[in-house]
């Protein structure tokens, strides 16, 4: 018997990625007030923020009245 999968949209990329039962692709950004981006964006992203992906980030903290995260050293939003 073949379990339902759930699948969730990319808060990033907009992408479906599954999170449940025997498979995690979601990972939670706690600096982005715990939105929740896919495997690719988290893989593709471990030195900081694509400057493509800075608007969407930037949204979702001004919305939640968060504060933005000090860049790092190459002048990118961290990942996490």
């Amino acid at each position: 018997m073949e379990k339902e999968k759930l699948m969730f949209s990319c808060d990033v990329c907009g992408k479906q990625y599954q999170h449940g039962p025997g498979r995690y692709e979601g990972h939670k950004l706690e600096l982005y007030g715990g939105i929740f981006c896919c495997d690719s964006c988290w893989r593709s992203n471990w030195d900081g923020w694509s400057t493509h992906y800075e608007e969407i980030l930037l949204n979702h903290i001004k919305n939640k009245g968060l504060p933005i995260p000090k860049r790092n050293i190459k002048g990118l939003l961290p990942r996490n």
